[in-house]
Formats: C-alpha cells, sequence, structure tokens
C-alpha cells in the first residue's frame, strides 16, 4: 500500500460543479515518514478527486489497467522511450492524473484514472481520440519535469503538456480538429485560474499537432522561455495567414518576430508576401534564412519552392517541394505545389497523378481543395480531356464560386499563371 503525507492536485480543467464535488477515492494520510510521499499529482478534469484508439466503452473494468497500459506503450514509443509509468485503475476517482510518488530510491511516476469517467467524457465529445488525448496530456506533464517540482499546476505548464498531447495524437493518425477537440467540453471563458482559456488550449495542441506534421514552430520557439510571448507569436503569424491585405500582414508579421526573432515560420511566411508583388529578391532572403535556421521543416521548403519556381527555375523548385513531401508525407500543399511545376513543365500526366494525391488527402481549406481541381482540370485540358476537366472546374466552381484563377482562366486570356 502506498503511504503518502500531501497530494498536490494541478488543475488542469474545471469540469461540471457536481463531478468537481465528488470526492476521490485516495485519502491522504499525514505521516512523518516522506519516503511515499506524494510529490505531484495532476488532474485532467479537474480538482474531482493509424492506428485505431480503443474506447473505453469496450474496456472492461477487470482489463482497465491492461488497456491504458498499452495506450501509454503506443505514446512512448512515439518518442523513442520506454514505458517506465505504473498505472492505477480506480473506480469512483472522476478523473485521470499524473502522480509522482517519493520512494526509498527517489520517485515512482503514476498515472491513475477512472475508466468509466473516461469513457462517459469520450461520449460527449463524440470523439475515438479523447482518451488517448487525456493521457499524452498526462504523460506529458511526467516528460517535461512538471512532476518534479512539487508546485503543481501554472498555465505555462498546462500549454507545454497540451502541445505534447497534439505532437502525439498527429503521429498517431489524429487530424488536427481532431486532436484539438479533446477540449471541445470546455466552455469560452470559465477555468480555474491556473489554467488556460480553450482558445488557448486548442491553440497549444494545434501547435503541437503542426510540429509532429513538419508544419512546425516548435523549433522556432523552443528557445523562448516566455511562454506569453510564444502565445502572442504563434496567434499573430495565424491572423497574418488569415488575412488578404499585404500590409496588415506585414504589421502582424513583424509583430510575431518583434516577440520571437528567430520564429522561422515567421520569417518563412514574411517572404511569401513579398512574393506576392513580384519582389523576388527580397521574397528569397526571408524564406533562405528561415529555412536556414530550420532546414528539417518541411512547409519552409515549400515556401522557398515557391519562390524558385516564380524565378522560373523548375528543377530547383521540384527538388525543394520533394524535400518538403520527404519530410512530411502527408503534405497535400506540397503535392499541388509539385503537381503546379509540373504544369509549368508541360508534364501533365503527373500533374493529375499529384493533384489526384493531393485531393486523397483530404485538405483543410476549402479554397486550397479547388485550386487542386483547376490545376487538375487545367492539366486535362492539355491532355484534350475535355470532359475530365469540365468535371474538375465544375467542382471547383461549387467549392469556391468566385475564385479569380478559375475566372481569369476563363476569360479567354489564360494569361493567370496557374
Amino acid at each position: 500500500m502506498i503511504r503518502k503525507a500531501v497530494i498536490i492536485y494541478c488543475l488542469l480543467i474545471s469540469v461540471i460543479a457536481a463531478h468537481a464535488q465528488k470526492k476521490t477515492s485516495i485519502k491522504p494520510v499525514v505521516q512523518k515518514d516522506t519516503r511515499h510521499k506524494v510529490s505531484f499529482a495532476c488532474n485532467f478534469f479537474g480538482n474531482s478527486t493509424n492506428y485505431e484508439p480503443v474506447p473505453a466503452s469496450e474496456v472492461s473494468d477487470e482489463n482497465a489497467e491492461k488497456w491504458m497500459n498499452e495506450l501509454v506503450t503506443r505514446i512512448t514509443s512515439v518518442v523513442g522511450l520506454r514505458n517506465r509509468f505504473r498505472l492505477v485503475a480506480l473506480q469512483n476517482f472522476n478523473n485521470c492524473a499524473a502522480v509522482c510518488f517519493n520512494n526509498e530510491t527517489g520517485q515512482e511516476r503514476f498515472i491513475q484514472f477512472d475508466r468509466q469517467f473516461l469513457e462517459n467524457f469520450q461520449k460527449r465529445t463524440n470523439n475515438k481520440w479523447f482518451v488517448t488525448g487525456v493521457l499524452a496530456h498526462e504523460l506529458g506533464h511526467h516528460f517535461n519535469g512538471h512532476s518534479l517540482d512539487g508546485i503543481g499546476s501554472r498555465p505555462d505548464k498546462e500549454i507545454e503538456a497540451d502541445e505534447f498531447a497534439g505532437f502525439i495524437l498527429q503521429k498517431l493518425g489524429a487530424k488536427e480538429t481532431e486532436a484539438e477537440s479533446i477540449f471541445s467540453f470546455l466552455n469560452e471563458t470559465d477555468g480555474p485560474p491556473t489554467h488556460p482559456i480553450k482558445s488557448k488550449r486548442y491553440a497549444a495542441v494545434s501547435r503541437g499537432w503542426n510540429s509532429a506534421a513538419g508544419n512546425s514552430i516548435w523549433v522556432s520557439l523552443l528557445l523562448e522561455n516566455d511562454a506569453d510571448k510564444k502565445e502572442i507569436a504563434y496567434e499573430a503569424l495565424m491572423n497574418a495567414r488569415n488575412t488578404s491585405n499585404p500590409t496588415l500582414q506585414l504589421e502582424l508579421i513583424n509583430k510575431a518576430l518583434n516577440k520571437v526573432p528567430a520564429y522561422a515560420e515567421a520569417i518563412s511566411e514574411k517572404g511569401l508576401v513579398h512574393l506576392q508583388p513580384n519582389q523576388l529578391a527580397l521574397a528569397a532572403k526571408y524564406c533562405e534564412e528561415a529555412l536556414t535556421l530550420e532546414p528539417y521543416i518541411g512547409i519552409l521548403r515549400l515556401n522557398l519552392a515557391k519562390v524558385i519556381m516564380a524565378q522560373n527555375n523548375y528543377d530547383s523548385a521540384l527538388s525543394l517541394v520533394q524535400d518538403a513531401i520527404y519530410l512530411r508525407p502527408v503534405f497535400p500543399e506540397a503535392y499541388h505545389q509539385r503537381a503546379l511545376i509540373y504544369l509549368k513543365m508541360k508534364n501533365y500526366v503527373q500533374t493529375t497523378n499529384d493533384c489526384l494525391i493531393a485531393l486523397l488527402m483530404n485538405p483543410d481549406k476549402i479554397q486550397t481543395k479547388a485550386d487542386i481541381l483547376i490545376t487538375k482540370g487545367m492539366a486535362h485540358t492539355e491532355l484534350k480531356q475535355a470532359e475530365l476537366a469540365s468535371a474538375c472546374f465544375s467542382e471547383a466552381r461549387k467549392l469556391d464560386p468566385y475564385n479569380k484563377r478559375l475566372a481569369a482562366y476563363f476569360s479567354g486570356t489564360k494569361k493567370e499563371q496557374p
């Protein structure tokens, strides 16, 4: 039996009051002997006491620890570590918690969980990745050393654990929206003061997911220890991507770089803004600088490829795009960029093939899907496959009725660069 003196709970998520008022089945016993003292505990659900994850509903209480152990092993294998965690299944615990106990030789790291409680919230979120995400978050506390200081929860700890969860979920096959929605049961503003609000948690999971996907800000921001600066820089870059105003884009990107000067993805994005008015020298400068900082991020190679392609150096652009695909295999935007290069090189069969692959990867943005269909239609036109071309253009028009590229192509001039 594990003896303990103090329990420090870190409140990760504020749950409905009815759950929060339930007592845990582990009761602290104050003793002078601290060899088995609980030095840290972090609850996922607040202070309440290409892989397909197995739903909690399909697991019996008798097999709960075996089920959870398999999940832990799956997660630790992603980061190249052995599963050295001890698991404790507790009925009526109403939580999942990372706990660190002191013992005679050091510390033991535990995951304590309530299978039935996890099942209830998995049904509530309707997300097959929910339990895996919860567990990855708790393991993130252990891996980031949060369980060693005995202090408990702080917002920066929660953000780091959320980023780790996003990273793991992407590696195991979850979509970005599936990873983010492990927090879908939260409302927009409520939460204990030790925890970030819902939007910040979504953003943190997204950062981790994109890191694993090769579309990463992870390395850029690791050297910055200020969590608030990281958050501001990331949000500024996302806002820059969501506006079409070049002046505003530069303002937002510079805001990000003022917070984190070595933010490679923001530097590269600055290059793309200069590409729009055909300022090729400046565009190349920024994209090359970003790639020098972080040579193993796929999107940075893709961005430079766009600049090189605008300089009509198709062979070099093709090489950069192929590197991007190697670094990030599921990358529909990179496959589309390669299709655009092949279209310029008049390799129309390869153009259609790459467009098909990009579409099968189901890009998140409707505009991206429409652009891929337009490129595919152009290639089919050159191949004298009028029926296939018409189908592509028709579908693109349904997705994005005001697409300027499509309008220019059908204006009869065909001056718009595909």
